[in-house]
């Protein structure tokens, strides 16, 4: 074989490598082209989700707020951490416990009367501090503001804030 020929093939040869890697090349960042397209895909499908969903919480959100506006109680993350104290159902724990403490009334009864909160549907959790009840003796009725404290295990410690009899 002579020199030139076998330059000749020995370039053929080279060009031939170099297109197969040409190809092998191309190849590979074809797949990864695709696999990055289907990588962008699934990321625009999430985004989407996220956005519907975070416009829902805000939605959510607006009506709770709305809610604790129109009228006093609390709100679900209050009676969460009240939970988290101890109280298993934070408003009927809070209204039977003030019913058991009339001590707390400092307004006495009349014509043998003993003041009580007797009516637990006229005992209004406002907020997770706040209680206003009504109470009365047979006779004479009032309404008291009370400031409430939750301790560890469910203790609940209460203080009058103001009373008067109507």
């Amino acid at each position: 074989m002579t020199g030139s020929k076998k330059s000749l093939r020995i370039e053929a040869l080279i060009w031939m490598l170099i297109m197969v890697a040409a190809i092998v090349l191309s190849t590979v960042l074809l797949l990864r082209n695709n696999r990055l397209e289907k990588d962008l895909l699934q990321l625009q499908d999430e985004r989407q989700a996220l956005t519907a969903e975070t416009a829902d919480l805000g939605r959510q959100l607006s009506q709770v707020q709305e809610q604790a506006l129109e009228q006093p109680g609390l709100l679900p993350w209050e009676k969460e951490a009240l939970q988290k104290k101890g109280l298993q159902d934070p408003v009927n724990d809070l209204v039977s416990d003030l019913q058991q403490h009339p001590e707390l009334i400092p307004h006495g009864g009349v014509l043998g009367g003993t003041m009580g909160f007797g009516f637990p549907d006229k005992i209004h959790v406002l907020t997770d501090r706040w209680v206003l009840a009504y109470f009365e003796d047979g006779h004479i009725a009032g309404w008291m503001l009370l400031e409430y404290q939750v301790a560890r295990g469910g203790r609940i410690t209460w203080r009058v804030i103001d009373s008067y009899v109507e």
